[in-house]
């Protein structure tokens, strides 16, 4: 019975490492977490993604943009508060400090998918190509959440 169990929890193991590993990515210095996105209703042009980084390097690195086939454009945004009034604030780059997480998060930055060309449907992927100053391009693919998701974790 040992045995069984032993084994048991080795293949959980090695399913649950694989399925993380499936959506995390390392360009150069910079290593790229679970990047998502919610799923949309049809006829939306517009989505968010998410995705947190880390620049495992010993200088600075920056965040200068993204694209996908499955848009016209995608821009990197933050959301502000300005007198109890949500706004959006379009980023030209983030930065990337040795060392420090950030999170492009809900309520936060994010990548803001513009010109949609189909709707994104939970348990899907779309492929886009993330651009830094220093360690170029990486293509990477989005998994899309439920609508109301407010981590990628569900997957």
């Amino acid at each position: 019975m040992k045995k069984i169990l032993f084994f048991f929890y080795t293949l959980m193991l090695v399913v649950l490492w694989h399925g993380a590993m499936a959506h995390s990515y390392k360009q150069g210095d910079i290593e790229i977490g679970h990047i998502w996105a919610r799923a949309t209703a049809p006829g939306m042009t517009t989505a968010a993604v998410y995705v947190p980084l880390l620049n495992t390097g010993k200088e600075p690195d920056k965040l200068i943009g993204a694209s996908s086939d499955l848009a016209d454009k995608i821009e990197i945004h933050r959301d502000t508060d300005e007198n109890d009034i949500a706004k959006m604030q379009k980023l030209n780059e983030i930065t990337l400090e040795p060392g420090k997480p950030v999170s492009l998060r809900p309520g936060g930055m994010h990548f803001m998918v513009i010109g949609l060309k189909k709707q994104l449907k939970e348990g899907e992927m779309f492929p886009m190509t993330l651009l830094f100053e220093k360690a170029g391009t990486a293509k990477v693919d989005a998994m899309i959440e439920a609508a109301g998701a407010m981590s990628g974790n569900s997957h």
